[in-house]
């Protein structure tokens, strides 16, 4: 550098640079070469020497160049702060007698670094602190100091903030501050500014913090370097500025700016937790917008009664009463009615007629470019509509919620919507559809621009569970084992419950043990406790879970305390059509359908129940399924070899046509025989996409092959062992059969000696280990 200042031909040169850049050195160096003295006076006025060499002294904000140095008359090489002003410099420039030579260009390049390395510098380091000179040389105990009062000290309060944001990993575009090396450096775009002293942030971060500190002790300071960061998106840092220094009206008015009650869909529910505690109880609760963000933060952490008992404290006894809320004279505010709606999601509200009317119109008190609230609206009934299984009006719904989240920006309340997109897929028995919407709730959570990790938990749930569909178990048993107590703590909703529980129940018993399965299912019934709809929905997952293990007495006690319908629909054919109707009372049917499967297969309701099943265009594709394999099993005992054919090849085709792999594993118990029978199989398997889902089936080792001692049991064999695992006395099978004592004890020694067994108890425990019983 010190030879490109000789040999510039301008009589003009002009060294920018802040303090710590090696300006005073270079000087000294090129006084050397040529003889001369640096002069670092105020005033340069008649002074002679050619050339003359000018420190400018830091306290100068301007001075004024000779015009016989401007018309080139006397040679002059001066170096000054960025902030220190030349009168004449741009004329000068402009003549073509001067140039200047910028900060940038006084950090040493690599060539440089190299040679400087010979006395012991090290070179990683000073690369590290960008070529910065002063970094070159030990650095003495008050640096700090110095890079506080000789670079943080001059800058506005904006500035400091751009640099702040750079020290915490922001890229800025045009942001003054950062013009300031050797703290950043313009990246390749010419606008963007990137930090570029890795290795002097350990010094620069405290100097820059006790600047900001000292500053936020006036009200004054504290409203500048707040609006700073506020600006730079950092919404949250410039609420906690407002809070630490006591202006909480302007926290509660910015926070309310951004987003009030949904601020953690903007800056997620870390950041939301931080600005709610800043705020004291006082003023908190005498704030509408602060009681229901703290009511959304209880639901957002699964803790529904929280968020019930904050409303009743702050809007009384019928704040969680719809019909009041929602009455066509209610005297609640918008705001509060809004979460009110929110609220339903978790509470697994059955939405009356009325009650949806009433929804819809309030949807009407919103502009059009409401979108974030228009967004949420539909997103509430969405839940409900899934879970009643009203996919086609769930599909609408989800669409517009979709379209008012992107046009709100909220990558977050996308990503909500493509979930439960891929849930509905999942409980209806699609895993085509299901894949895809996981996927792109997947895309939709990477955008989100905070760390998100219920979400991010949720995600990889729904991506097992759609493996787990698919024939593939590894993941969600993986899931099970390692994440399902940090999911227990989240925020849960209906749905996802569900579908949660189906999926884990089964990959428990599956993968693990019944016993796993129930002790799964149990540590639910605690959650929402006194909702009987949803303590319905564990038991029928406990139900399922004992059918396919086998243990057909237990599911029957468990049945039993359901209520509701029972065997009794069986001979009633008037009532089929209003339990096509009622999700929940369906599913228990159903329930009852295995049952009967089981123990009781030559009712005469059965059959007729479950044509009508297969037929009706209410029942999910899940359903539909397994109402096709229930028929196939029973026109294969009824000998009807030709109506099992057809039933089970339109159901495994409609298996194949969805990958619900899954599906089919849950009807093994009836799977199995139908598809090993030679007859039966044999015909359906012709189907190359038949053939590929039942592969995958066996595969994943859902469907059990009964070959070798297993398969030489006779059903009456069978059903007898199972019952004996159940612990069922001689006289209590034949009852329940219809059988004597004697031939009971037939069977039994029929199963002993296949089993090469001498009593109960050996026999169960080989069933056991040749995989006969779960």
């Amino acid at each position: 550098m010190r030879q490109l200042i000789l040999d510039d031909p301008h009589p003009i040169v002009v060294v920018e640079g802040p303090a710590g850049m090696g300006k005073s050195v270079l000087l000294e160096e090129i006084a050397a070469r040529t003889g001369g003295v640096v002069i670092r006076t105020d005033d340069i006025e008649n002074t002679p020497g050619s050339p003359l060499i000018w420190d400018v002294p830091a306290r100068l904000e301007q001075i004024a160049l000779p015009e016989s140095m401007i018309a080139g008359e006397q040679r002059i090489i001066l170096a000054k702060r960025p902030e220190t002003r030349i009168d004449g410099l741009h004329r000068a420039l402009a003549y073509g007698t001067a140039t200047l030579i910028e900060p940038d260009r006084l950090l040493f390049s690599d060539a440089e670094m190299e040679h400087i390395a010979a006395s012991g510098v090290d070179v990683a380091f000073l690369k590290a602190a960008a070529g910065w000179p002063l970094a070159a040389g030990p650095r003495p105990s008050f640096f700090k100091e110095f890079l506080r009062t000789e670079y943080l000290a001059k800058l506005r309060d904006s500035q400091l903030v751009d640099l702040r944001s750079l020290l915490d990993g922001a890229a800025l575009l045009e942001a003054e501050g950062c013009a300031l090396l050797p703290f950043a450096r313009r990246w390749q775009d010419g606008r963007t500014y990137v930090l570029a002293a890795p290795a002097l942030v350990g010094d620069i971060r405290p100097a820059l913090d006790a600047e900001i500190a000292d500053r936020l002790q006036t009200p004054g300071g504290a409203r500048e370097i707040a609006a700073a960061f506020s600006e730079h998106g950092r919404v949250p840092d410039a609420i906690a500025i407002f809070q630490k220094a006591g202006l909480y009206d302007n926290a509660l008015k910015l926070f309310a700016d951004a987003g009030g009650p949904y601020f953690l869909y903007h800056f997620g529910l870390e950041a939301l937790d931080r600005v709610l505690s800043g705020f004291p109880y006082s003023f908190a609760h005498q704030s509408e917008t602060i009681v229901l963000a703290l009511t959304l933060q209880a639901l957002k952490r699964g803790d529904i009664s929280r968020a019930k008992r904050l409303l009743v404290d702050r809007y009384g006894d019928y704040a969680n009463d719809a019909e009041v809320v929602f009455a066509p004279d209610t005297v609640y505010s918008r705001d509060f009615r809004a979460l009110r709606v929110l609220m339903f999601i978790y509470e697994d509200f059955h939405f009356s007629d009325d009650m949806l009317a009433r929804v819809f119109t309030f949807l009407s008190e919103f502009p059009s470019d409401a979108h974030l609230f228009r967004g949420m609206l539909y997103n509430d009934v969405l839940e409900y509509y899934i879970r009643t299984q009203r996919y086609s009006e769930a599909e609408d719904v989800a669409q517009r919620a979709m379209f008012h989240y992107r046009a709100a920006g909220i990558p977050l309340l996308c990503f909500y919507i493509s979930l439960h997109r891929s849930m509905m897929g999942l409980l209806n028995g699609d895993a085509v559809a299901a894949r895809q919407h996981a996927q792109e709730s997947a895309s939709l959570l990477a955008e989100v621009p905070f760390e998100t990790p219920n979400d991010q938990r949720l995600q990889k749930l729904l991506e097992a569970c759609v493996d787990y569909e698919g024939g593939r178990a590894e993941p969600l048993a993986h899931f099970l084992n390692v994440e399902m107590d940090d999911f227990s703590h989240g925020e849960i909703w209906p749905t996802l419950l569900e579908f949660a529980l189906r999926y884990g129940a089964q990959a428990m018993a599956d993968h693990f043990s019944i016993a796993a399965a129930r002790g799964f299912l149990d540590r639910w019934r605690v959650y929402q406790i006194s909702n009987r709809q949803f303590q319905a929905m564990i038991s029928l997952r406990e139900v399922n879970v004992l059918q396919n293990g086998q243990r057909w007495r237990e599911a029957m006690d468990v049945l039993r305390l359901q209520g509701g319908a029972d065997r009794s629909w069986l001979e009633a054919s008037s009532d089929i059509a209003a339990l096509l109707r009622e999700p929940d009372e369906l599913a228990l049917a159903l329930a009852w359908v295995r049952q009967s499967l089981f123990d009781q297969p030559d009712h005469p309701g059965l059959e007729p129940f479950l044509t009508r099943v297969f037929d009706s265009l209410h029942i999910t594709e899940r359903q539909r399924i397994a109402a096709g394999v229930w028929l196939a099993y029973l026109h294969k005992l009824a000998r009807n070899l030709t109506e099992a054919r057809s039933v089970l090849q339109k159901a495994l085709e409609t298996a194949a046509r969805l990958g619900a792999v899954a599906a089919l594993a849950e009807e093994r118990v009836f799977l199995d025989g139908l598809i090993d029978n030679q007859r039966i199989g044999g015909f359906v398997l012709a189907t190359a996409s038949i053939r590929q889902i039942v592969r995958k089936l066996r595969d994943s080792s859902r469907l059990s092959d009964m070959t070798g001692v297993g398969g030489k049991l006779s059903r009456r064999e069978s059903k007898i062992l199972i019952m004996l695992t159940e612990g069922g006395a001689n006289k209590e099978i034949a009852a329940k059969l219809g059988l004597s004592e004697a031939t009971v004890k037939f069977h039994l020694g029929n199963i002993y000696r296949k089993l090469g067994c001498r009593n109960r108890q050996e026999a169960i425990g080989s069933a056991r280990a040749l995989g006969l019983l779960r």
